[in-house]
């Protein structure tokens, strides 16, 4: 009845999402303009998705469910976005039956599943499709310790096995997992009680194990082939993200300025589960002050300090606590990947250590001044308060401009909001709007080539040529492997009559990216004009190859 009650909590929360599209951040690079999950269950399109790197990570099982869903769903976003949704509704039923397995308290481990499955902080991991990676790594995390739960039971190779499995896919569907093995420490001591260090808590239904209790070395020692995986796979993470140029150098932030963003971001991330008001898709990365720094390191060694000294009496403060710190460091930004300082996705997986805390403290702290008769109304009380504002939060992910619109309101002004808006009103046939926009966002960063080709785009559609060939030709300037801007300047051209520099802008283009079905196509358009069959129909051939769809256009 649990498990039901909490597969239908997320679905009613969630249920209009059927109704979003894609938007524009993120969500072409994976599924809208992405040839390799588009090239449907083939062998070449299975071969691309596993060889897939442009998203600056190596998730196969992540793009191949992609893959599957662009095969059923097509440009239909509501299915993509339902796949999302139905994970995360899995992902609740196995937190509840992970926790309920190993502490037998079934009240408290539906309460933290509920959370879970309702904070407004999750929104951004389950209403956008990009995040596909998130859910499904956790499901795998999922997976992977309740077999560990089940291996613990009676310790065997057949029985670790699967526990290995799980952990790898989930590597592969996202690298933040490298963290896992660490946790299982954290479960080993409680709830699952197998620590020489006994504990004075004691679960409502102790876990019946068949293996003594045994030191932190054996236990270190036990998952020492997890602990490879995940140097393997932290190892591969940092390559293909340093291959796209996505890992900020040290001459653009400094040690000392990850440092204070770390330790801050760890106590707004507090903040956001705690009062989830003011939820943005982007926090900008901002100079911090030495005060703000300090005082936030000094809530969370209090904490710390605090948790530590009730370890005995009250175990599941220090384990919870030491989940959400552990399982942020691969993402709080001391490897800083991209320009945003936080990012709620981030604390899909690192929240339930909160939860986890919140819950079974509070409980025993009602329990301890014999206020029983509360917790209902309590519980009732958080869950009807998380609802409304969930609920709100999702209706911002309906699309580009509620979303942004929403965002710009929330933090100051930053450039990658303000492009991506404008970007989607490009989409919309508004390209006046975009270009006041684009502008704005032209005028905190001015040699951002993506901005001025966007810009360019806008100009186009509003039939003034000669300023967008002017921003395309900035662009090249600021980056002269710019492929869209190049294909851009060369669709300009080509419907400006002038057939001849088209021809080396779009040759240009397949130079840069030979892949790029566009500019194959362009080039049939032009050598065809000139009366060149041969090379035109091997362009327009090349085009349809690499992107079906283009048979559908005139030729």
């Amino acid at each position: 009845m649990v498990s039901v009650g909490l597969i239908l909590l997320p679905l009613v929360v969630y249920w209009n999402i059927q109704n979003f599209g894609f938007i524009n951040y993120d969500d072409n690079l994976y599924v809208t303009e992405n040839d390799s999950i588009q090239s449907g269950l083939s062998i070449r399109g299975l071969v691309g998705v596993l060889t897939d790197t442009r998203t600056g990570n190596w998730h196969p099982v992540t793009m191949i469910s992609h893959a599957v869903d662009w095969e059923l769903f097509g440009q239909n976003a509501g299915g993509h976005h339902w796949h999302n949704l139905v994970l995360h509704a899995i992902n609740t039923v196995l937190l509840f039956l992970l926790l309920n397995q190993m502490t037998g308290a079934i009240w408290r481990s539906a309460m933290v599943a509920a959370l879970f499955a309702i904070h407004p902080i999750n929104v951004e991991s389950v209403a956008w499709v990009s995040e596909r990676k998130n859910v499904l790594s956790t499901f795998f995390w999922f997976l992977t310790m309740l077999f560990y739960v089940w291996y613990v039971r009676k310790p065997g190779w057949k029985r670790y096995l699967p526990v290995f499995v799980c952990f790898a896919l989930g590597l592969m569907s996202k690298p933040m997992l490298v963290t896992l093995p660490f946790v299982m420490l954290l479960m080993d001591y409680w709830p699952l009680n197998r620590t020489a260090i006994d504990t004075q808590s004691k679960t409502e239904e102790p876990l019946p194990l068949q293996s003594a209790k045994a030191r932190l070395s054996f236990l270190i020692l036990e998952k020492i082939p997890l602990f490879i995986l995940t140097i393997i796979f932290s190892g591969v993470a940092l390559y293909t993200q340093q291959m796209k140029n996505a890992v900020a150098d040290f001459d653009f932030l400094t040690l000392n300025m990850r440092i204070a963003n770390a330790i801050l971001s760890y106590v707004l991330y507090l903040e956001n589960i705690i009062w989830p008001l003011n939820l943005a898709i982007f926090y900008p990365m901002e100079d911090i002050p030495l005060q703000s720094m300090l005082l936030a390191a000094a809530v969370l060694i209090f904490i710390t300090i605090i948790f530590c000294f009730y370890v005995r009496k009250y175990p599941y403060l220090a384990v919870g606590w030491f989940w959400y710190l552990g399982t942020l460091v691969p993402v709080i930004g001391l490897v800083q990947v991209g320009s945003q300082s936080m990012a709620d996705r981030y604390a899909y997986v690192p929240v339930i250590g909160v939860f986890l805390a919140l819950v079974f403290g509070a409980t025993d702290f009602l329990k301890k001044f014999k206020a029983g008769e509360w917790m209902m109304l309590a519980s009732l009380s958080v869950l009807a308060t998380s609802i409304y504002f969930t609920h709100q939060q999702v209706q911002y992910w309906k699309n580009n401009y509620t979303l942004y619109a929403h965002a710009i309101k929330t933090v100051e002004e930053n450039v990658l909001l303000y492009q991506n808006l404008g970007i989607a009103m490009i989409s919309e046939n508004r390209p006046e709007e975009a270009a006041i926009r684009l502008r704005k966002a032209i005028s905190l960063n001015k040699t951002d080539p993506a901005l001025r080709n966007s810009l360019g785009v806008a100009l186009t559609m509003m039939g003034k040529y000669s300023e967008a060939e002017e921003e395309y030709k900035k662009a090249l300037q600021f980056d002269p492997t710019s492929i869209r801007a190049r294909n851009n300047l060369g669709m300009l051209y080509l419907h400006t009559g002038r057939n001849d520099e088209a021809l080396v802008q779009f040759q240009e283009t397949l130079r840069l990216q030979p892949r790029f079905a566009n500019a194959h196509y362009r080039l049939a358009v032009i050598f065809k004009r000139k009366g060149l069959n041969e090379k035109a129909s091997y362009h327009y051939q090349e085009a349809i190859r690499i992107n079906p769809e283009y048979e559908k256009m005139d030729f």
